[in-house]
């Protein structure tokens, strides 16, 4: 090997460790970034030299910077940032809707049984001004209560709607991110770690992606990821995105989701019946439980019209004439409320069984506090509305134990993939030695070199 030759081994030595040295630095520093990947240098010799008979490999040079990732653990993790959005999202909601049926003064419950207590005074004294108009007054109170809660649900689901627009707007930003990066990871003929921390951040964006909705991805030859729903339809293939937006179909629905540029296609179904993604969640609470939850008490406003009506038909105002509706309401408990003749005239209760102005009927009309009239004769409207509480209570306590067993899966995946992708400091502080003693050693080989030449030099004189 000529003295030239060995120089060159020296400085390919010298920027190669010089690289390593740069990495290892990188990763240190990325320490506590969320999403990087550990990187390493991988050598390779290069050039050769006769010796003898022999041909010996000599040089060194970095053939490609690794990125260190398990692609079964990222798969396991984006597939965990479905579960876990749909869990947080649910959850969170669900908590909300607590919130709207939490009983105390004045709430459904409370009302209804100083409704029953007010009938049971009025019995008592059925001449009484002031025990009618306290029944007007709980009773106005009892409809004012099952309309709010009504009106309570119906704005969540016109929020969740809202959602929806937020979370469709997010996928596609995510989507043509991805997409653009598929591009930039795909210009390089040959990928020796140019893309790393282009990968790194369209990893990012698909967990990112992954919390909104249910979807797979596969990676192709050149390095593109392509993802696409449950069902196959696609949402970016290599440097396409297909963009999707919200297509409302009734007044009082959260709307379809298409292709923003093809709106005859729905894709809604494959976007939410995997139970996985924000998305899902929005789906379902606003258009399965909430939905659930208001005809409960649509079937209890209609339930108390219909059987207190039946009821106080059967007696005697305060002026003698037969009782009418008490109550009316044609849209369940969104409209529910005291009929116009007995809110303008508290005397046109119909307290009394017979003219004569006793308070039977009145009694009679208390007592239907404890008539099984509800859940098909299981129930009181008591007992009805209670479960009604309980089932809330239930689907919340199920939405949070949901939610913590997904936290508790995803901090899981994220140490498994920490331990292969993350960076250990000690590993690196022991690379950065390495290198630097390899560096080093490059730089003596030069001054060797340089003491040759003078050497030659001086014999030449």
């Amino acid at each position: 090997m000529s003295i030239g030759s060995l120089l060159n081994t020296a400085k390919d030595s010298i920027l190669s460790y010089q690289l390593a040295m740069d990495l290892t630095g990188a990763n240190i520093a990325n320490v506590n970034t969320p999403g990087y990947t550990r990187q390493r240098v991988i050598f390779t010799s290069q050039g050769k030299v006769d010796v003898g008979s022999l041909r010996v490999q000599v040089g060194v040079d970095v053939a490609l910077v690794e990125r260190l990732y398990n692609q079964y653990l990222d798969n396991q993790l984006a597939g965990q940032y479905q579960m876990w959005g749909y869990a947080q999202v649910k959850s969170d909601v669900l908590s909300r809707i607590e919130g709207i049926f939490e009983e105390g003064e004045g709430g459904p419950l409370d009302v209804l049984n100083k409704f029953w207590d007010a009938w049971s005074a009025l019995s008592a004294n059925p001449q009484g001004q002031v025990e009618r108009e306290n029944v007007l007054a709980q009773a106005e109170n009892l409809t004012a209560a099952l309309q709010q809660l009504d009106g309570d649900l119906t704005n969540l689901v016109k929020d969740l709607g809202d959602n929806v627009n937020q979370v469709v707007e997010e996928i596609n930003s995510y989507i043509s991110q991805i997409a653009d990066l598929n591009v930039k990871i795909g210009s390089y003929a040959v990928d020796r770690g140019e893309t790393n921390l282009l990968k790194d951040k369209r990893f990012d964006l698909l967990t990112k992606l992954s919390e909104l909705l249910d979807v797979n991805y596969v990676e192709d030859s050149r390095g593109a990821i392509n993802i696409f729903l449950r069902d196959g339809r696609p949402l970016v293939t290599g440097g396409d995105a297909w963009g999707v937006a919200v297509k409302q179909t009734q007044a009082e629905t959260m709307g379809d989701i298409v292709y923003r540029d093809n709106p005859t296609i729905s894709l809604k179904e494959a976007m939410v019946e995997g139970k996985k993604g924000k998305l899902a969640a929005l789906y379902e609470v606003g258009e399965s439980m909430v939905p659930a939850y208001r005809q409960k008490l649509d079937d209890l406003a209609f339930t108390l019209t219909e059987v207190i009506n039946a009821q106080h038909r059967q007696g005697f105002d305060g002026y003698g004439n037969g009782g009418g509706d008490f109550f009316i309401t044609n849209q369940g408990a969104r409209d529910f409320s005291v009929a116009q003749a007995v809110m303008a005239d508290a005397k046109r209760i119909a307290a009394s069984s017979t003219v004569l102005g006793d308070g039977d009927n009145a009694r009679l009309i208390s007592n239907l506090k404890d008539s099984l009239v509800m859940a098909g004769g299981l129930a009181t409207f008591n007992s009805f509305y209670t479960t009604l509480i309980g089932q809330v209570g239930r689907d919340v306590l199920d939405g949070k134990n949901n939610l913590n067993h997904q936290e508790s899966l995803k901090e899981q995946f994220t140490n498994m993939r920490e331990a292969t992708s993350g960076v250990s400091l000690d590993e690196e502080m022991m690379n950065l030695i390495r290198f630097q003693m390899a560096y080093n050693a490059s730089g003596r080989l030069v001054t060797t070199v340089n003491q040759l030449l003078e050497t030659l030099m001086e014999m030449a004189k």
